[in-house]
């Protein structure tokens, strides 16, 4: 006898309840392919030719600024923790100006988060000034001066303004293709990637891993966390 052919309607189901299925199962602390799925969309989805150009124009720039001011500016392992620290202080800048311009509603959490952590910085940065302020018996706009003036020849005296200044270009080149991907994908507006995880995780294996399994001087830890970022990158 021949079969009966199963209905369109079952095939459809079948695979509906199939999509529903994989799209549900688990990868890692209860995150779902779907989620998975949805992450990668929001961050760009697949790169093409044009994109990945951009991408390795970019690392390139900041790794080699960074490699600049460690053999010209003698710079140390924690110079090597700014560009990262600029990456994330011009985002939190420039997405309540942003939204300003964009008023999606989705980004309103981000926005609020964001100036939240403004002024949490804001009130440590005051705290600690007026700390120093107390002690020294100095007026605290001029410790304010005398504390901007050190962190910045901090930084340009050993060349890494140049690294920070490429690391920040790269986060705002980003902002135009991060507001399409919300239109179309939907929320988050900036998602954790997994390069930004890895670079935070580099980061803490340089400063409380590694001194206890590599010892050597200030420019050889500098050059080693250099390699572990590009890696990571």
């Amino acid at each position: 006898m021949p079969r009966k052919k199963k209905p369109a309607s079952a095939s459809i189901v079948v695979a509906v309840d199939k999509k529903i299925t994989d799209g549900d199962a688990k990868l890692v602390n209860n995150l779902t392919v779907a989620e998975a799925r949805h992450m990668l969309q929001t961050e760009g989805g697949e790169l093409d030719g044009a994109q990945i150009a951009i991408q390795i124009v970019q690392i390139t720039a900041v790794a080699a600024a960074c490699a600049y001011a460690i053999w010209v500016g003698k710079a140390t392992a924690w110079h090597l923790a700014l560009p990262m620290v600029g990456e994330y202080l011009v985002l939190l800048v420039a997405m309540p100006i942003l939204y300003l311009f964009v008023r999606h509603e989705c980004m309103k959490k981000d926005v609020v988060g964001s100036l939240r952590l403004l002024a949490i910085i804001a009130v440590l940065i005051a705290g600690s000034v007026g700390a120093s302020a107390y002690r020294s018996g100095t007026p605290w706009r001029e410790q304010f001066a005398l504390d901007a003036q050190q962190s910045w020849a901090w930084i340009t005296d050993h060349h890494m303004h140049w690294a920070i200044l490429c690391a920040m270009t790269g986060i705002l080149l980003g902002l135009p293709g991060r507001v399409r991907n919300l239109y179309k994908f939907g929320p988050p507006f900036m998602a954790v990637g997994l390069g930004c995880g890895m670079r935070v995780g580099v980061l803490f294996l340089r400063f409380f891993l590694l001194p206890f399994l590599v010892s050597g001087s200030e420019t050889s830890n500098a050059w080693l966390l250099w390699a572990m970022i590009l890696i990571a990158e």
